[in-house]
């Protein structure tokens, strides 16, 4: 596999939650091809994207949240040559005239089924024009750019089963009726018939540029840890488990910094952090974890870097299996599994004690839903990562899970297989439930 393109396409800086981010990224591509001032915005999500976008701050706004207004500043002055950070350079200006555009009912927002989890399609309305931007399968792919009628853009539409994230649900939807998502990039397709014994191999191979970006990416995620503790943002999880906590208690660390980064990244500061499978709170249980643990333990920087290799490497195999949005809390059971590794990378353990880790650590949160993206996901990655501790010791010790134990295996990818389907059948109705909970009707 090659693996500087893994590390390329998803370990990335991402600015504020990438749903939000995608919905920016494709209206800023509308309002290229719409021009006049705009009439109406209309949104057709999936649940995912919906969920994962319905509270969480919007960096550079003061507090706001939610997709809809991710799609009005996306329009007003979003740059979508920045992609997945179109929002970058937004001034309160813009800010108080997209509000003022919401509070007008100038923007829909629907729920739609048939779809993959990584999907969001722009409408949008100007005189005697009519644009719809589809981003879907990955948050930066642009599937179509639709143009008065006219396909002029995108990288295509086809009908396929899902392997990247199932499809929700089975109608048809609007505005396109023929699509359902593109193949897995090939190299995920690799990585998911890797077994764990590959993994561990491949994040020992790494080369010195993938070692110096990896340290890179872990001071980055560590810098917004140390944000959370100072001022509390958002729910203040980890300052205030900070507070409480002996500063030599390691277990406790992880714990708080970790929830620390989610913190702040949730509440919309403007404050990149590095991804990891299409999303910054993985990026955050999967890197933040093993560099405190490194930080403490003082090992090397080749080791820390080896141990975030492969921190993310397990994050995106068992993503390759679920997709990249699901019912299951990733943050927890990949991002986190990836963590429990990459910690038994640092304690000096070896690859058997680090699958077993993983799946002491899917045997613990294996059912954590996800809810989507909010302040409470600081209390759900902090959680992962004080489990991704405790699985890494367990491991360590050669306890744990060590034959199957309800639907988890100490073989990686049995395990992701049972995983998959979880996500995909077991929990199905649990998104159907969801999407009334939160009211995702058209409004």
């Amino acid at each position: 596999m090659d693996l500087a393109l893994f590390f390329r396409n998803e370990v990335k800086p991402a600015l504020g939650c990438t749903e939000p981010g995608a919905v920016a990224y494709a209206a800023s591509i509308a309002a290229r091809h719409c021009p006049g001032e705009p009439l109406s915005v209309a949104l057709s999500l999936s649940l995912s994207m919906f969920k994962n976008g319905r509270d969480v701050g919007i960096p550079g706004t003061g507090g706001l949240r939610g997709n809809r207004l991710a799609a009005v500043l996306g329009v007003l002055a979003g740059d979508a040559d920045k992609g997945l950070m179109a929002l970058e350079h937004i001034d309160m200006a813009v800010v108080e005239r997209a509000q003022t555009l919401l509070d007008a009912g100038m923007v829909t927002e629907e729920v739609v089924d048939g779809v993959p989890g990584v999907y969001a399609a722009v409408t949008l309305r100007c005189a005697g024009h009519e644009v719809t931007v589809t981003v879907a399968g990955r948050h930066d792919r642009v599937a179509s750019i639709v143009v008065d009628g006219e396909v002029v853009g995108g990288e295509g539409m086809e009908r396929a089963p899902e392997a990247d994230g199932t499809l929700h649900g089975g109608a048809s939807c609007e505005p396109s009726a023929s699509f359902t998502k593109p193949p897995l990039p090939a190299y995920l397709e690799e990585l998911r018939e890797c077994d764990f014994a590959q993994l561990w191999d491949m994040a020992a191979g790494i080369d010195a540029t993938l070692e110096q970006e990896l340290l890179r990416g872990a001071a980055m995620n560590m810098a917004v840890a140390r944000m959370g503790l100072e001022s509390g943002w958002g729910l203040g999880v980890g300052h205030t488990l900070a507070a409480h906590a002996e500063a030599a208690d390691l277990h406790a660390r992880i714990r708080f910094m970790a929830g620390a980064a989610a913190d702040v990244r949730m509440a919309g500061a403007p404050q990149p952090v590095m991804s990891s499978a299409g999303s910054g709170n993985h990026g955050i249980t999967a890197t933040v974890p093993v560099a405190v643990a490194a930080e403490g333990l003082g090992v090397s920087p080749r080791v820390q870097a080896e141990a975030l290799a492969l921190s993310h490497l397990v994050t995106g195999y068992l993503k390759a299996h679920t997709g990249r949005l699901t019912p299951i809390c990733g943050c927890s059971v990949a991002a986190g599994a990836g963590a429990a590794a990459g910690i038994v990378k640092v304690l000096g353990g070896n690859a058997v004690q680090a699958e077993r880790a993983v799946a002491s650590l899917m045997a613990s949160l294996m059912g954590m839903l996800c809810d989507g993206a909010k302040g409470s996901c600081g209390l759900k990655v902090a959680t992962a990562a004080g489990e991704a501790y405790a699985a890494a010791l367990l491991g360590m010790d050669d306890r744990g899970v060590q034959r199957p134990e309800g639907v988890v295996n100490p073989d990686i990818a049995t395990t992701a297989r049972a995983l998959a389907r979880l996500s995909r059948e077991g929990f199905a109705a649990a998104d159907a439930v969801m999407v009334e909970l939160l009211g995702g009707g058209k409004h």
